[in-house]
């Protein structure tokens, strides 16, 4: 019934209009959520306080279909503090969380964003010591940038999570996940005015396989990413999965030699059923190869540091820095098990997770690697 809905202009500055225009054939009523009834018109006018996704539902005796767009209000910051908010992609309702740190007085330094992993945690990991990904919370709180949480849908077992690059995953939701994070992150680029070099993407164990498909699959519109135990797929999707990394990256990785649920050395992910139903990966080593070959780094010797801050953890942190135009960053946790690293939320061990490193925060190491990005960033595609 829809053929047409779009904003015109699509990007506003506060306190500006903009016309909502649609072609539809065949509907004995029309709606726009948030605007009301709009039955034998084709176009309305509206002056959104902040950016707005409009969804158009069209009726009539075969049912509903709906169409959306969205108007964006350029410079219309998130307040201080935690938001909720929500986005409209191929008619699914997607939620994601943005802090703004209280000290912000400028514009920020940066957009981080931060992908929870499967497994239940979901869109808490952004409260404030729920998880070692809420110490990004933190981190910008020093360094001035916004942190964007994008949420999952869940999974076939009921939890959050993200469908990434596995073709043998069969818990996976389906869900189109790469189209979210785009438009998650166009909106929020038209929204602080922010290039992509200044846009970074960090996840942890399913996020972090989210990131790395993002990286390879998606648009490509991020400047760095970090991630924390999670692997490539030794099966990937066909097309744009099971082609090799489409432009040079800097990438930063950290993994637990002895992770039972990303298994270092690769193998069936989170199996404990013994049934592999999450699909497998190839090991935390060549993942890493992936990247150094794709940024030109095969050849390089790394640089390696060692921290053993806490001596009560399981083994020392390792760095590997491999030095280029697109640098590689791989952190070795020794005998470190799947939660990610931190110094201030501590993961308790447990036979499905393994012990926790604790000699370095993993929220920092990424951001000190993205802040040495926007030294010498990438050209975008």
């Amino acid at each position: 019934m829809i053929s047409a809905f779009a904003a015109s202009p699509a990007q506003v500055q506060p306190g500006q209009s903009a016309s909502l225009t649609w072609s539809v054939q065949g509907a004995t009523s029309l709606s726009i959520a948030g605007v009301g009834s709009v039955d034998g018109l084709s176009s309305r006018t509206v002056s959104p306080g902040a950016t707005t996704t409009y969804v158009l539902t069209a009726t009539n005796g075969s049912g509903s279909v709906t169409a959306s767009t969205t108007v964006t209000v350029l410079g219309a910051a998130y307040p201080p503090g935690l938001s909720a908010d929500t986005l409209q992609v191929g008619g699914v309702t997607r939620e994601f969380r943005v802090y703004t740190p209280a000290n912000l007085t400028s514009a920020p330094k940066a957009l981080v964003f931060v992908l929870h992993g499967g497994g239940g945690a979901g869109l808490n990991i952004a409260n404030p010591g729920a998880h070692p990904l809420s110490v990004f919370r933190n981190v910008a709180d020093q360094e001035g940038f916004i942190v964007v949480y994008p949420g999952g849908l869940p999974a076939k077992d009921g939890s959050p999570g993200w469908d990434d690059c596995r073709s043998d995953n069969q818990t996976s939701s389906g869900a189109d996940d790469l189209g979210f994070l785009n438009a998650l992150i166009e909106r929020l680029r038209a929204q602080y005015g922010m290039p992509v070099t200044r846009v970074f993407m960090a996840g942890g164990s399913n996020g972090a396989q989210m990131t790395l498909s993002y990286a390879i699959a998606g648009a490509g519109n991020v400047g760095a990413i970090a991630t924390s135990n999670g692997n490539l797929p030794q099966n990937p999707k066909s097309g744009a999965c099971s082609a090799p990394p489409p432009r040079r990256l800097p990438v930063l990785m950290a993994h637990g030699t002895a992770d039972p649920a990303m298994p270092y050395a690769g193998g069936c992910v989170a199996n404990l059923g013994s049934d592999c139903l999450r699909g497998r990966v190839i090991s935390a080593e060549a993942t890493r190869n992936v990247w150094l070959s794709a940024n030109g780094l095969a050849a390089i010797s790394p640089v390696q540091t060692v921290f053993d801050a806490n001596k009560t953890d399981p083994g020392p942190a390792n760095r590997f820095a491999y030095a280029g135009g697109s640098p590689v960053e791989w952190w070795r946790m020794d005998a470190g098990g799947h939660p990610v690293s931190s110094r201030i939320v501590l993961v308790a061990s447990s036979p499905a997770s393994g012990p926790q490193n604790r000699d370095v925060e993993f929220a920092e190491i990424a951001w000190n690697f993205f802040n040495r990005s926007l030294q010498a960033p990438i050209a975008p595609p």
